[in-house]
């Protein structure tokens, strides 16, 4: 089969893209810039920017199946002119280009940021499309978007937190790092739940989703099961032989430090992203979980990497790195 894959050059995308050539198929990237890491896999490179029509028209010409991961992602300092442009109108255009070219699958990857409940661990696909609270532009023209792949009968995925190797930004990475250099600082209590799902589960998932999901259907990927934030960074200590972190902040104060840091940061146009934002305070203190029981029951999706292994093959990548 001839896939086309957008975001081909992300985390998500590049082991996505790895594992369909691995499964045999023809895999045609859409990319704004070489990549040698998808050219030594084998990837087809077509040039060209999803808010160009044209250019993706030409992209999906002979393709029979389409992964959509380029977003606009959640990036300090975007104006939200740019996350419709690319999230929205460049999903738009794909989904033309599909139909136009005859595609018959397409599977859109969204987020369950489209409908987050704090203090729910059984969120699942009949919740109902909410205003987001945090990294508002991003989740609401996420929404936006998936509202339009369901009304174009694609298949959708809503990953939750993914980690593993090469996610060089990503939350875990992040956090392993921190830990390991000894510069974390507790936030709240430690109790609450984040969900994450490795890599290899994910895109074993992704793909199952493409052959055998329903048109028209919204299918959460989560991980095994969620796990306390005081858990998950007992497994990391251990792992990278260091001591919890002893110096803890009430979320309440750490929400207030976010928000002052954010004015300060907009007041004097910095363009980096704050050290300590609400959304950041959000994803170590919010209670939340999500479930993947019709994604059992209709794709036979079930992860398999424990958090204990999925961290042991983050940290050798990043230990390559010389974190």
């Amino acid at each position: 089969m001839r896939v086309l894959i957008t975001g081909a050059t992300g985390f998500i995308g590049w082991h996505l893209a790895r594992y369909l050539m691995m499964q045999g198929h023809r895999v045609r990237a859409l990319v704004r810039r070489e990549s040698p890491a998808l050219t030594e896999a084998g990837v087809e490179l077509a040039r060209g920017d999803i808010t160009d029509f044209e250019a993706v028209r030409a992209t999906v010409d002979g393709v029979e199946a389409i992964f959509h991961l380029a977003a606009a992602r959640d990036v300090w300092g975007t104006p939200e002119p740019v996350y419709q442009r690319v999230n929205v109108e460049g999903t738009q255009h794909l989904l033309d280009a599909a139909a136009e070219a005859g595609a018959r699958r397409f599977v859109y990857c969204s987020s369950v940021g489209v409908a987050r409940y704090a203090g729910n661990l059984q969120a699942d696909e009949t919740m109902p499309f909410s205003e987001p609270t945090s990294q508002i532009f991003y989740h609401r023209t996420k929404a936006q978007a998936e509202r339009m792949a369901l009304d174009a009968r694609a298949v959708v995925v809503r990953p939750v937190i993914t980690y593993g190797p090469r996610d060089g930004e990503g939350f875990v990475t992040r956090l392993i790092t921190l830990l390991a250099q000894g510069q974390l600082v507790w936030v709240g209590n430690g109790r609450n739940h984040v969900d994450l799902v490795y890599i290899d589960d994910l895109v074993l998932g992704m793909y199952t989703a493409l052959v055998q999901g329903t048109a028209g259907r919204v299918y959460i990927l989560s991980g095994t099961a969620p796990i306390q934030v005081r858990a998950l960074v007992d497994k990391i200590c251990k792992l990278v032989e260091a001591r919890p972190p002893r110096i803890r902040i009430p979320a309440s104060c750490a929400r207030l430090a976010g928000w002052g840091m954010e004015m300060l940061y907009r007041i004097a146009h910095w363009e980096q992203t704050p050290f300590i934002t609400r959304d950041k305070v959000a994803t170590l203190t919010v209670d939340r979980g999500f479930s993947h029981a019709r994604a059992s029951r209709e794709l036979g999706y079930q992860p398999q990497v424990s958090y204990d292994e999925g961290l042991r093959r983050t940290l050798d990548w990043l230990q390559e790195r010389k974190i």
